[in-house]
Protein backbone atom coordinates (compact mmCIF):
# COMPACT_ATOMS: atom_id res chain seq x y z
CA UNK A 1 0.00 0.00 0.00
CA UNK A 2 2.82 2.15 0.94
CA UNK A 3 4.61 1.71 -2.57
CA UNK A 4 1.04 1.89 -4.28
CA UNK A 5 0.92 5.86 -2.63
CA UNK A 6 4.59 6.71 -3.40
CA UNK A 7 4.07 5.75 -7.07
CA UNK A 8 0.75 7.84 -7.54
CA UNK A 9 2.39 10.78 -5.58
CA UNK A 10 5.27 10.84 -8.35
CA UNK A 11 2.55 9.90 -11.09
CA UNK A 12 1.29 12.89 -10.37
CA UNK A 13 4.14 14.82 -9.74
CA UNK A 14 5.14 14.18 -13.19
CA UNK A 15 1.40 14.57 -15.05
CA UNK A 16 0.81 16.87 -17.15
CA UNK A 17 -1.81 19.95 -16.46
CA UNK A 18 -5.24 18.56 -17.13
CA UNK A 19 -6.98 19.87 -20.34
CA UNK A 20 -10.36 19.46 -21.55
CA UNK A 21 -11.23 21.01 -24.61
CA UNK A 22 -13.43 19.58 -27.80
CA UNK A 23 -9.72 18.91 -29.97
CA UNK A 24 -7.68 18.10 -26.49
CA UNK A 25 -8.07 16.26 -23.26
CA UNK A 26 -5.36 15.43 -21.18
CA UNK A 27 -7.10 13.45 -18.19
CA UNK A 28 -5.42 13.80 -14.44
CA UNK A 29 -3.46 11.49 -13.01
CA UNK A 30 -4.98 8.36 -12.53
CA UNK A 31 -7.11 5.53 -14.49
CA UNK A 32 -10.14 5.63 -16.90
CA UNK A 33 -12.94 3.21 -17.27
CA UNK A 34 -14.94 2.76 -20.61
CA UNK A 35 -18.19 0.60 -19.85
CA UNK A 36 -21.92 0.29 -21.78
CA UNK A 37 -24.53 2.05 -19.90
CA UNK A 38 -27.88 1.56 -21.83
CA UNK A 39 -26.11 1.13 -24.86
CA UNK A 40 -24.15 4.26 -24.73
CA UNK A 41 -20.15 4.00 -24.19
CA UNK A 42 -19.27 5.69 -20.98
CA UNK A 43 -15.84 6.71 -20.45
CA UNK A 44 -15.58 7.64 -16.53
CA UNK A 45 -12.27 9.38 -15.00
CA UNK A 46 -10.04 8.13 -11.60
CA UNK A 47 -8.11 9.46 -9.58
CA UNK A 48 -9.12 7.54 -6.01
CA UNK A 49 -10.77 4.52 -6.25
CA UNK A 50 -11.82 4.49 -2.36
CA UNK A 51 -14.08 7.56 -3.24
CA UNK A 52 -17.42 6.88 -2.74
CA UNK A 53 -18.86 7.89 -6.53
CA UNK A 54 -15.17 6.45 -8.12
CA UNK A 55 -15.83 3.39 -6.48
CA UNK A 56 -19.31 3.00 -8.35
CA UNK A 57 -17.60 4.42 -11.93
CA UNK A 58 -14.60 1.49 -11.31
CA UNK A 59 -17.53 -0.41 -11.44
CA UNK A 60 -18.75 0.32 -14.99
CA UNK A 61 -22.17 2.10 -13.40
CA UNK A 62 -23.12 5.52 -12.59
CA UNK A 63 -24.07 6.45 -8.74
CA UNK A 64 -26.96 6.80 -7.26
CA UNK A 65 -29.17 4.92 -9.64
CA UNK A 66 -32.58 5.93 -7.92
CA UNK A 67 -32.16 9.12 -8.37
CA UNK A 68 -30.98 8.92 -11.99
CA UNK A 69 -33.98 7.28 -12.74
CA UNK A 70 -36.74 10.00 -11.08
CA UNK A 71 -34.23 12.35 -13.31
CA UNK A 72 -34.65 10.37 -16.19
CA UNK A 73 -38.66 10.42 -15.73
CA UNK A 74 -39.56 13.92 -15.63
CA UNK A 75 -36.43 15.41 -17.35
CA UNK A 76 -37.99 16.96 -20.82
CA UNK A 77 -36.49 15.90 -23.97
CA UNK A 78 -33.70 18.44 -25.30
CA UNK A 79 -33.65 20.09 -21.98
CA UNK A 80 -30.87 22.97 -20.91
CA UNK A 81 -29.86 21.40 -17.83
CA UNK A 82 -28.49 23.27 -14.73
CA UNK A 83 -26.28 20.98 -12.99
CA UNK A 84 -25.31 22.87 -9.30
CA UNK A 85 -23.57 20.66 -7.44
CA UNK A 86 -21.36 19.35 -10.71
CA UNK A 87 -18.97 17.48 -8.56
CA UNK A 88 -17.00 15.30 -10.95
CA UNK A 89 -19.96 14.28 -13.17
CA UNK A 90 -21.50 12.08 -12.34
CA UNK A 91 -25.09 13.01 -13.24
CA UNK A 92 -23.95 15.71 -15.93
CA UNK A 93 -22.30 12.74 -17.97
CA UNK A 94 -26.03 10.40 -17.23
CA UNK A 95 -27.74 14.00 -18.72
CA UNK A 96 -25.73 14.55 -22.05
CA UNK A 97 -24.85 10.81 -22.83
CA UNK A 98 -28.16 9.08 -21.33
CA UNK A 99 -30.85 11.72 -21.88
CA UNK A 100 -29.53 13.62 -24.61
CA UNK A 101 -30.24 17.24 -23.30
CA UNK A 102 -29.29 19.91 -25.69
CA UNK A 103 -27.07 22.00 -23.09
CA UNK A 104 -25.34 21.66 -19.76
CA UNK A 105 -24.71 24.42 -17.74
CA UNK A 106 -22.17 23.29 -14.67
CA UNK A 107 -21.82 24.79 -11.40
CA UNK A 108 -18.91 23.77 -9.18
CA UNK A 109 -16.47 25.57 -6.63
CA UNK A 110 -13.84 22.43 -5.85
CA UNK A 111 -10.89 22.96 -8.26
CA UNK A 112 -10.41 19.20 -7.37
CA UNK A 113 -13.76 18.27 -8.73
CA UNK A 114 -13.45 20.61 -11.58
CA UNK A 115 -10.27 18.62 -13.19
CA UNK A 116 -12.02 15.22 -12.81
CA UNK A 117 -15.59 16.40 -14.34
CA UNK A 118 -13.77 18.47 -17.14
CA UNK A 119 -12.09 15.02 -18.12
CA UNK A 120 -15.23 13.47 -17.75
CA UNK A 121 -16.64 16.05 -20.53
CA UNK A 122 -14.17 15.89 -22.79
CA UNK A 123 -13.60 12.37 -22.71
CA UNK A 124 -16.87 11.39 -23.62
CA UNK A 125 -17.37 14.11 -26.26
CA UNK A 126 -20.17 16.21 -24.79
CA UNK A 127 -17.96 18.69 -24.04
CA UNK A 128 -19.32 21.23 -26.88
CA UNK A 129 -22.54 21.10 -25.17
CA UNK A 130 -21.59 22.31 -21.85
CA UNK A 131 -21.48 25.77 -20.59
CA UNK A 132 -18.39 25.57 -18.23
CA UNK A 133 -17.92 29.27 -17.73
CA UNK A 134 -18.86 28.83 -14.16
CA UNK A 135 -16.84 26.35 -13.15
CA UNK A 136 -14.67 27.57 -9.90
CA UNK A 137 -17.55 29.66 -8.73
CA UNK A 138 -20.43 28.28 -6.30
CA UNK A 139 -24.16 29.64 -5.78
CA UNK A 140 -25.55 31.28 -2.98
CA UNK A 141 -27.97 33.95 -2.23
CA UNK A 142 -25.26 36.71 -2.51
CA UNK A 143 -21.92 37.59 -4.20
CA UNK A 144 -19.37 36.57 -1.70
CA UNK A 145 -15.58 35.72 -1.74
CA UNK A 146 -12.91 34.44 1.00
CA UNK A 147 -14.56 30.92 0.76
CA UNK A 148 -12.77 27.48 0.83
CA UNK A 149 -13.81 24.32 0.50
CA UNK A 150 -13.56 21.70 3.23
CA UNK A 151 -13.96 18.40 2.68
CA UNK A 152 -14.16 15.60 6.25
CA UNK A 153 -13.34 12.36 4.27
CA UNK A 154 -11.41 13.82 1.11
CA UNK A 155 -10.19 10.48 0.29
CA UNK A 156 -13.82 8.97 0.42
CA UNK A 157 -16.20 11.57 -0.29
CA UNK A 158 -15.30 14.62 -2.49
CA UNK A 159 -18.36 15.35 -2.87
CA UNK A 160 -18.92 15.80 0.44
CA UNK A 161 -17.51 18.88 0.64
CA UNK A 162 -18.56 22.26 2.39
CA UNK A 163 -17.71 25.90 1.09
CA UNK A 164 -15.97 27.73 4.70
CA UNK A 165 -14.61 30.83 5.28
CA UNK A 166 -10.38 31.19 4.41
CA UNK A 167 -10.05 30.88 1.28
CA UNK A 168 -10.44 32.29 -2.62
CA UNK A 169 -13.47 30.74 -3.48
CA UNK A 170 -16.78 32.79 -4.76
CA UNK A 171 -19.66 32.04 -4.78
CA UNK A 172 -22.29 34.01 -6.62
CA UNK A 173 -26.71 34.20 -6.93
CA UNK A 174 -27.60 31.68 -9.57
CA UNK A 175 -29.70 34.60 -10.93
CA UNK A 176 -26.56 35.94 -12.16
CA UNK A 177 -24.83 33.45 -14.11
CA UNK A 178 -28.25 32.31 -15.49
CA UNK A 179 -30.00 35.60 -16.81
CA UNK A 180 -29.71 34.79 -20.57
CA UNK A 181 -30.80 31.08 -20.05
CA UNK A 182 -34.09 29.44 -20.37
CA UNK A 183 -33.62 26.20 -17.86
CA UNK A 184 -35.89 23.65 -18.58
CA UNK A 185 -34.47 21.42 -15.25
CA UNK A 186 -32.27 22.44 -12.58
CA UNK A 187 -30.18 19.63 -10.20
CA UNK A 188 -28.86 21.09 -6.85
CA UNK A 189 -26.63 18.90 -4.17
CA UNK A 190 -24.84 21.71 -2.18
CA UNK A 191 -24.73 20.21 1.50
CA UNK A 192 -26.71 21.97 2.91
CA UNK A 193 -26.76 25.08 1.17
CA UNK A 194 -30.03 24.04 -0.93
CA UNK A 195 -32.09 27.09 0.64
CA UNK A 196 -29.33 29.73 0.03
CA UNK A 197 -28.67 28.58 -3.40
CA UNK A 198 -32.92 28.49 -4.31
CA UNK A 199 -32.76 32.62 -3.03
CA UNK A 200 -30.08 33.16 -5.11
CA UNK A 201 -32.21 31.61 -8.19
CA UNK A 202 -35.70 33.14 -7.17
CA UNK A 203 -35.78 35.30 -10.85
CA UNK A 204 -34.99 32.23 -12.87
CA UNK A 205 -37.42 30.00 -11.13
CA UNK A 206 -40.19 32.52 -11.79
CA UNK A 207 -39.00 32.87 -15.42
CA UNK A 208 -38.09 29.20 -16.25
CA UNK A 209 -40.36 27.25 -13.85
CA UNK A 210 -37.95 24.42 -14.60
CA UNK A 211 -38.36 21.02 -12.98
CA UNK A 212 -36.24 20.64 -9.98
CA UNK A 213 -34.04 17.99 -8.43
CA UNK A 214 -32.76 19.00 -5.06
CA UNK A 215 -31.00 17.47 -2.09
CA UNK A 216 -32.19 19.01 1.24
CA UNK A 217 -30.79 18.33 4.62
CA UNK A 218 -33.31 17.31 7.23
CA UNK A 219 -32.57 20.69 9.44
CA UNK A 220 -33.66 22.48 6.21
CA UNK A 221 -36.28 20.28 5.68
CA UNK A 222 -39.50 22.61 7.42
CA UNK A 223 -38.07 25.97 4.98
CA UNK A 224 -37.90 23.83 2.21
CA UNK A 225 -41.48 22.88 2.25
CA UNK A 226 -42.67 26.30 2.88
CA UNK A 227 -41.02 27.57 -0.24
CA UNK A 228 -41.92 24.31 -2.47
CA UNK A 229 -46.10 26.11 -1.32
CA UNK A 230 -44.97 29.71 -1.86
CA UNK A 231 -43.60 28.93 -5.40
CA UNK A 232 -46.62 26.80 -6.23
CA UNK A 233 -44.58 23.67 -7.06
CA UNK A 234 -45.99 19.82 -6.10
CA UNK A 235 -42.88 17.38 -4.82
CA UNK A 236 -43.92 14.22 -7.63
CA UNK A 237 -41.40 11.96 -5.98
CA UNK A 238 -38.61 11.87 -3.24
CA UNK A 239 -35.85 9.44 -2.47
CA UNK A 240 -33.97 8.78 0.84
CA UNK A 241 -30.71 7.19 0.15
CA UNK A 242 -28.80 8.75 3.41
CA UNK A 243 -30.12 9.30 6.81
CA UNK A 244 -29.31 13.38 7.25
CA UNK A 245 -31.26 14.04 3.79
CA UNK A 246 -34.04 13.36 1.32
CA UNK A 247 -33.92 14.03 -2.83
CA UNK A 248 -37.30 15.70 -4.09
CA UNK A 249 -38.61 16.21 -7.69
CA UNK A 250 -40.71 18.76 -7.89
CA UNK A 251 -42.81 19.92 -10.76
CA UNK A 252 -44.39 23.42 -11.38
CA UNK A 253 -48.05 23.91 -10.59
CA UNK A 254 -47.79 26.03 -13.41
CA UNK A 255 -46.20 26.79 -16.57
CA UNK A 256 -46.97 30.57 -16.47
CA UNK A 257 -43.96 33.26 -15.38
CA UNK A 258 -44.59 34.15 -11.71
CA UNK A 259 -44.69 38.03 -12.21
CA UNK A 260 -42.86 39.08 -9.03
CA UNK A 261 -44.63 42.19 -6.84
CA UNK A 262 -41.91 44.80 -5.72
CA UNK A 263 -41.86 45.07 -2.06
CA UNK A 264 -44.41 47.09 -0.42
CA UNK A 265 -46.34 46.92 -3.09
CA UNK A 266 -49.64 44.88 -3.74
CA UNK A 267 -50.90 43.37 -6.97
CA UNK A 268 -53.34 46.00 -8.35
Amino acid sequence: MRERRQTNARLNKSAAEPVATPALVISPAGQVVRAIVQGQPIYFTLTNTRDTIQKEHLAGRFYEPEELEIIAKHCPKGAVFADIGANIGNHALFALKVLGVKKLIAFEPNPVAIAILQSNLGLNGVIERCDLRHLGFGLSDKAQGGLAMAVARPNKNLGGGKLVSGGDLQVIPGDQALAKDNVDFIKIDVEGMEMQVLAGLAETIARCRPRIFIEVDDVNNAAFLAWVEDNRYSIAATYRRYRVNENYLLVPKTKQAIRKTPAGKADE
